[in-house]
């Protein structure tokens, strides 16, 4: 689907914490690519030493604090200049289902009299456990429950949204896609046909299987249980492990590594700039992680025909290997169970090389041009219910003097 062919979308004004590099600020990118002119991305922060994608020509990026300025300095600052923001556009959509940006961009919304969306990329129970400290848990619940719209990239996160009490009516599922052509000329494959990846399976100079990774290093991705399932199959079956990311949790992977004895088959590579190539060369890509929304890098995999096996983390990343039919899922956190499946693959490899051959078809339903269209109709929806809804009392009543706002009260003369 071409951007022509993507609905007429609402101004929308998307708010995110920062321009990270993973994969919720590439469906962004995405998505703004798409909707071509007439939405801003408003970021609020630029934090020392993270990794950061840098801001594609196409997008109208407005960056509300100066860079490394801490939260507290910045947040009252940022929310005055969102909120003038948020009079421009149509609707407010948050990036993120965590992190401050969620807050201010419904409070600018609520303040600008327009609707609040959330983008919910993944299980928010677990999010909030893991990213979010407990003061502020209720606080980001709250504005989840009055969201009047959320968009969650997969059905699979959508039972926390309702739990935390959301209408179902509010609640639209667009799950996430790639640009299926772009992709596989990054990575440098052109056309995969029916007979899978254009490219060779990778090997080191001895002749050795690489296995792949690319997920971040932090908990939720699993990277121990790699670890421990590599250690347990590289003596009988020898093959190389490369990550190709970085993360907090690096320095502790790399002692678990030590304690395994396998810092010679393992290699931390790092932030890759450029890591699809090496993917698509690889003997297999793995997917660990402990709990998932539909998995960006997992569909890029897919879609250049590389073997799969994954932890069966959510509904999204079954439905990306359509319930183990064109890759291999296993129990999450079962490191015997991964290293069973990594065994096998790796004793013979022609199983898993044709199941990914046959997910090349399924992952066609999986573009980008589909996901825009289906986040424009999401988005127009909350627009025009959020029109007709009654407001709630203090939640949406518009500013004095603003469009829809009551009349000022007449000063009572003085008796």
């Amino acid at each position: 689907m071409t951007t022509s062919e993507v609905p007429e979308t609402p101004a929308t004004l998307l708010v995110a914490d920062a321009l990270f590099r993973n994969g919720a600020t590439r469906v962004v990118l995405s998505l703004l690519q798409h909707w071509g002119g007439g939405s801003s991305l408003a970021v609020l922060g630029r934090p020392a030493g993270a990794r950061l994608v840098p801001e594609p020509p196409h997008v109208r990026v407005v960056h509300l604090a100066p860079p490394g300025q801490r939260l507290l300095v910045a947040a009252l600052p940022a929310l005055v200049r969102l909120t003038r923001l948020a009079r421009r556009h149509e609707v407010v959509l948050a990036t993120s289902e965590i992190g401050p940006g969620v807050v201010l961009a419904w409070a600018a919304a609520r303040l600008a009299g327009r609707p609040f969306v959330v983008s919910v990329h993944a299980d928010l129970d677990d999010a909030l456990q893991e990213w979010t400290p407990p003061a502020l848990r209720p606080l980001v619940r709250a504005v989840h429950r009055r969201a009047d719209a959320a968009v969650c990239v997969d059905a699979g996160v959508l039972g926390p949204v309702l739990r935390n009490g959301l209408p179902a009516d509010r609640v639209h599922v667009v799950r996430n896609g790639i640009d299926l052509r772009a992709v596989r000329e990054a990575a440098g494959v052109g056309s995969v046909g029916s007979g899978g990846s254009a490219a060779a399976p990778e090997q080191t100079g001895g002749g050795v299987p690489v296995v792949v990774a690319t997920g971040r290093l932090a908990h939720q991705k699993g990277y121990d249980v790699l670890l421990r399932a590599h250690a347990d199959v590289v003596g009988r079956r020898p093959h190389r492990l490369r990550v190709l990311n970085d993360g907090a949790d690096r320095a502790g992977l790399e002692h678990l590594a030590r304690e395994l004895g396998v810092t010679g088959s393992v290699e931390f590579a790092g932030a890759v700039p450029h890591p699809l190539p090496e993917v698509a060369r690889a003997a297999l890509f793995c997917l660990p992680s402990r709990h998932e929304g539909l998995p960006l890098a997992l569909v890029e995999a897919a879609a250049l025909g590389v073997p799969v096996i994954a932890s069966a983390s959510s509904a999204g990343v079954r439905e990306v290997l359509d319930d183990g039919r064109t890759g291999v899922l296993v129990p999450v956190g079962d490191a015997p169970a991964l290293a069973s499946a990594l065994e096998a693959h790796l004793t013979d490899p022609e199983p898993l090389r044709e199941r990914a051959r046959a997910g090349l078809a399924h992952v066609e339903s999986f573009d980008a041009g589909v996901m825009a269209a289906g986040w424009s109709r999401a988005l127009r929806t909350a627009v025009r219910t959020g029109e007709v809804r009654p407001p709630r009392p203090g939640l949406r009543r518009p500013l004095a003097g603003s469009p829809g706002a009551p009349p000022r009260p007449r000063p009572r003369p003085r008796p």
